[in-house]
């Protein structure tokens, strides 16, 4: 179905988030929220064809700008104010969706906003798509600030060339996280799943740990 331009106010009412919503053809059988990284927006190709991946698959999803886009300003230090936009498209997709499970995915910095609002009992679940553990080339700084706020299962999909996540540090750190998790490696993949050595597609491998592991949950699929 066509893509629809949507705006909704963020979860506390003080603002507008856009977003662009991806409705499947029959009846939803859960929710998508999608953001994006530090230095792009909706229009990421990743978070793009994550969106549209998911419509494909019977999801209703939305992928959005976090306000600092439009405003052509920086994220906030802290992420809240991202939170407070992600948590309103939580809210917009819980109209259509009263019942269904809603996910929340995060390109990089989109990663750490959705850890931040896991507790959310709208959200079922995260999808983290190359989480910046530590700063680039930087595995030694440990202990990202929104890490004890995950609360909610997640799916970790790395690249194994991730400058952002050594894959020792992440595998050391998931064992301490209080809630279920899963890790998935795209082999010769940096951050944003760019290949590394032969040129290829890694989109479909990406996909495929995405909707296995939504699949995971005990949903009424259509």
């Amino acid at each position: 179905m066509p893509e629809e331009a949507v705006q909704f106010p963020t979860a506390s009412r003080d603002d507008a988030v856009r977003g662009i919503l991806h409705r499947p053809a029959a009846k939803p059988v859960a929710g998508l929220v999608v953001t994006h990284g530090r230095s792009n927006d909706m229009k990421n190709p990743l978070v793009r064809r994550v969106a549209e991946a998911a419509e494909q698959h019977g999801l209703l999803a939305v992928r959005i700008n976090f306000r600092y886009v439009d405003e052509k300003a920086s994220a906030s230090k802290d992420l809240s104010r991202e939170e407070d936009d992600l948590l309103g498209a939580v809210r917009f997709l819980r109209k259509e969706l009263p019942s269904a499970a809603i996910f929340v995915a995060g390109k990089s910095m989109g990663a750490r906003v959705c850890a931040r609002a896991s507790a959310d009992p709208d959200i079922a679940g995260v999808i983290a798509l190359g989480y910046p553990l530590h700063p680039m080339f930087k595995p030694d700084v440990r202990n990202p600030p929104e890490w004890p706020k995950l609360a909610k299962p997640a799916l970790f999909v790395q690249g194994d060339h991730d400058p952002f996540c050594d894959l020792a540090r992440l595998r050391e750190a998931l064992p301490r996280l209080s809630c279920p998790y899963e890790l998935r490696v795209i082999r010769n993949a940096g951050h944003s799943f760019e290949p590394k050595g032969e040129k290829r597609e890694t989109f479909p491998a990406v996909w495929e740990a995405v909707y296995g592991w939504v699949r995971g949950f005990e949903l009424s699929w259509a």
